[in-house]
């Protein structure tokens, strides 16, 4: 299943950007964050959150993981 991710809303410093996923139960964060290194390089990496628990950093979108209802 897909995420169903909400509108984007970026800091205000511009160093990251968040979005969370709608669906119900799934509710993970993507922060995208954007900094320049000491040369002046950029970078961009994604980190994923549950709640304040750190998922993932960086590599695929985890899997959406939505809480399933009984009828």
């Amino acid at each position: 299943m897909k995420h169903r991710w909400s509108e984007k809303v970026r800091s205000p410093d511009g160093h990251s950007s968040r979005k969370v996923c709608e669906r119900d139960g799934c509710d993970i964060v993507c922060v995208s964050r954007h900094e320049t290194d000491e040369r002046g390089f950029a970078l961009h990496w994604k980190e994923w959150f549950r709640g304040t628990d750190l998922v993932q950093r960086g590599g695929s979108t985890p899997a959406c993981e939505p809480v399933e209802v009984p009828a």
